[in-house]
């Protein structure tokens, strides 16, 4: 039979100002959920509360120290059961007096095995509470390393990361986060896929003082970002699971591959503060920003028909200029996917037959036809360099080749024929705006992605060759780096490689309601269209207050 840990999520309604009640209702609920076999039981952000305070002295008659009364509570229950309880509860330091936004881990002997206060106040949170001043909670248990977060440390991947850095195989989460409002769906399952760790993901429901939370939902996600289980109840709900072990330790096959394939020494870029300025565009000497029209340019093309494939590309510009010009625009980028020229690689030892310098003749004939059509280009090609193979993204303008990015973090079948870039993440000027480009597996790490973000790039251009559908939706998370970002996917089959098309153009906004979002087929060539404006891009907003230093180490297995 094989080794398994039982999990519980509270999934409680829990009363505004009614500690009281809130407490006794947690306990009832916690008892049941360690009665049914849960070694590991989440309960929800504030839950001791409810969220909505707007000041100190709103809050201060529901504070207390940790350990406190509730832990000893709580405490109690956990040593009679022999469990695990995580709990968020408002917490005075009896030092300084200062109040944060907590979650405690208790342990099966009833001590705090540790806390975390909440990285990232989020809404009216600002009012009465300080910014976490603690290190990311990462605690052993008799199961493995777990981490601990709180809600909003979610929507940026630092935390979360420095937990797996940590050796953290389990996330934690205490939540209150209604569904209305930049939905944590994504957000969870992109810090589990990225990480590969299991995430539980404790919100909760019922009616706050200023926020509706019954549509909320709770999610224990595995790590590949599927969703396990999950709940949506207006009435207090326990949400049971189960998490494998082997040899009685979490067990998670992928969290050594990912974390392995991290580039640190690419990542010194995140560690910048340009957005703490009041004028980050003078400091970052960005391009005046105006709206411009881009295009996705998903098509099929042939293995190893590199000749028959730039015309199919030249012929897909004339497409989408005159499709732009029949919506009444003047097209100004196109992204064209991953290994456009060559097609997909199924045969390594034919790589350095399909291959050619860049620049050479294919990104000759892409130049004369950007200057035709007065507009730029980003594709992906097979690039040599003497004896040397490289995944290469261009950026063709009317004015010549203008730049190029070697993919950094190298796929399993990359691996196989190219070798990895060793400059640094790339941006240029254009006249609408500032430009960043990645390629396909590099959406795995969003230390790419903030690298550039931080140095003021308005869209990302990704060309991609993807063929995961379950990670797929690792893209749309990326919109939390607060950048428009383009994908350009290529579809169909190549001997063994089989690309999804579902190319993306998803407009960044702070504002929820005015992000928009195109997405193309699975199967068929595609050109979208869309006007974005850099504008909504540069006032960025970054979780700071984290260990450098630890983000920038290689990682280390446990």
């Amino acid at each position: 039979m094989p080794e398994e840990v039982r999990v519980a999520l509270i999934h409680a309604a829990i009363k505004w100002k009614d500690k009281e009640h809130n407490l006794r209702r947690l306990l009832a609920l916690n008892e049941e959920a360690a009665a049914g076999g849960a070694r590991i039981i989440v309960n929800p952000e504030l839950a001791t509360t409810g969220y909505a305070f707007e000041s100190r002295r709103d809050i201060s008659p529901f504070v207390e120290s940790v350990p406190g009364p509730t832990t000893e509570l709580f405490g109690a229950l956990a040593r009679r059961y022999g469990v695990y309880i995580c709990l968020g509860l408002p917490e005075v330091d009896l030092k300084s007096g200062i109040y944060y936004n907590t979650a405690v881990l208790i342990g099966p002997d009833g001590r705090v095995m540790g806390e975390h206060r909440k990285l990232a106040p989020a809404f009216k949170e600002n009012l009465w509470a300080a910014r976490g001043n603690l290190p990311v909670l990462v605690a052993e248990t008799c199961f493995g390393r777990v981490g601990v977060l709180i809600c909003a440390d979610t929507y940026w991947y630092k935390a979360a990361r420095m937990a797996a850095l940590k050796g953290a195989r389990v996330l934690l989460i205490p939540a209150n986060w209604p569904p209305h409002h930049y939905p944590p769906e994504v957000f969870w399952r992109a810090r589990a896929l990225e990480n590969g760790v299991y995430v539980l993901a404790c919100n909760r429901t019922g009616q706050d003082k200023t926020m509706n939370c019954n549509a909320s939902q709770s999610f224990i996600i595995g790590p590949d970002g599927s969703v396990l289980k999950e709940v949506q109840s207006a009435h207090d709900t326990i949400l049971y699971g189960t998490l494998p072990l082997k040899n009685g330790r979490f067990f998670t096959s992928g969290a050594g591959v990912l974390l392995g394939d991290r580039r640190p020494e690419f990542y010194a870029g995140i560690t910048l503060d340009t957005f703490s300025q009041f004028e980050p565009e003078a400091l970052l000497g960005l391009p005046a920003g105006k709206e411009f029209a881009v295009a996705t340019v998903q098509f099929a093309p042939q293995a190893k028909q590199p000749v028959r494939n730039t015309r199919r590309i030249l012929s897909l510009l004339d497409q989408a200029a005159d499709l732009a010009a029949r919506r009444g625009m003047k097209l100004d980028l196109v992204v064209f996917p991953e290994l456009a020229v060559s097609g997909a690689i199924s045969q390594p030892s034919q790589a350095g037959e399909l291959a050619e310098p860049v620049p050479g003749p294919v990104t000759v004939e892409v130049v004369r036809k950007a200057e035709k059509l007065d507009l730029y280009v980003v594709m992906g090609v097979l690039e040599r360099e003497d004896s040397q193979l490289f995944n290469t993204a261009v950026l063709i303008g009317p004015a010549g080749l203008l730049g190029k990015y070697r993919k950094i973090h190298l796929s399993p079948s990359d691996r196989e024929w190219a070798r990895p870039g060793q400059e640094d993440f790339c941006f240029l000027d254009l006249p609408f705006g500032r430009v960043g480009i990645l390629l396909g597996y590099d959406l795995f790490f969003p230390e790419s992605l903030e690298s550039l973000a931080k140095q003021g790039v308005d869209v990302l251009c990704v060309p991609a060759l993807w063929n995961d559908e379950k990670s797929q939706f690792i893209w749309e998370a990326r919109i939390a780096e607060q950048m428009h970002l383009v994908v350009a996917n290529q579809w169909g089959s190549s001997g063994s490689f089989c690309a999804l098309g579902g190319s993306l153009i998803y407009s960044y906004s702070r504002y929820s309601e005015r992000r928009v979002r195109i997405v193309s087929p699975v199967n068929e060539d595609r050109i979208n269209i869309m006007l974005l404006n850099p504008q909504e891009t540069r006032q960025k907003k970054f979780l700071e207050e984290v260990d450098y230093d630890l983000l920038l180490t290689h990682y280390k297995l446990f």
